[in-house]
């Protein structure tokens, strides 16, 4: 389990770092509920939880998703491709940037930015509860790097958990931001910043390793031989 939760905490931790410019002013702009630092503090868990359930139900999602890929035999093929795939992000940044968003989702974008002005002023348990979980459905490249995880997990309730330790991992930041910790240490960050390509770039030998199937135990366990079981299963008896 630890080999499951380690490293989506540090995604988290990195990431927050780097997506201070998108939920930063967006905890920003959410009032608090007037009163002193611990009812900051639960607006700031509030809106927070939110964040983090979306991400956990999208990691459920991911999990039934790469647990049919499991059963069809391609979550090898997959995990080395997302590893080569965020190897060419590190490598190509320009290229990738280039990549346009389809219509769809871009529209699909606009309607959760209106749905979160309607509610952004209300305080609200419920409301700003509300407004956290809209937060994590908004496009972040950092938590499709954390989905990609969760695709080659092992089971669902592996990626659920793997992306539930990853919101947990932008909350010290998010949570210092939300609280007026704005004089967090700026050579940290820097420091943060400089550790983040490498520690993707880690991320990504993990899930080729992973999707090579080298019987290595936490680094490239041996994968569930789905396919076997199942052809075993529908062999006709002689």
């Amino acid at each position: 389990m630890i080999a499951v939760l380690a490293p989506a905490v540090v995604l988290g931790l990195l990431s927050s770092v780097h997506c201070l410019g998108m939920c930063g002013p967006l905890a920003l702009a959410v009032p608090s509920p007037p009163g002193g630092p611990w009812v900051r503090l639960r607006s700031a868990l509030l809106l927070n939880s939110g964040r983090v359930l979306t991400y956990t139900l999208l990691g459920a999602a991911m999990g039934v998703f790469g647990r049919g890929l499991q059963l069809a035999g391609l979550q090898q093929v997959v995990s080395i491709g997302l590893g080569v795939a965020i190897l060419a992000g590190l490598l190509l940044p320009r290229l990738l940037s280039r990549v346009p968003m389809p219509h769809a989702s871009a529209r699909l974008v606009m309607r959760l930015q209106s749905l979160m002005a309607c509610h952004l002023k209300r305080t609200a348990p419920e409301a700003l509860f509300f407004t956290g979980t809209l937060n994590g459905l908004l496009p972040c490249g950092m938590v499709y790097l954390a989905l990609a995880g969760a695709v080659v997990q092992g089971s669902i309730m592996e990626a659920a958990l793997f992306m539930t330790a990853f919101g947990l991992g932008t909350w010290p930041l998010l949570l210092g931001v939300k609280l007026g910790a704005s004089y967090l240490d700026g050579g940290l960050r820097a420091h943060l910043r400089r550790l983040a390509p490498v520690v993707y770039a880690l991320m990504a030998v993990l899930f080729i390793a992973r999707g090579m199937d080298l019987g290595i135990p936490y680094l490239s366990p041996a994968l569930p031989k789905a396919n076997a079981a199942a052809a075993a299963c529908h062999t006709p008896v002689q």
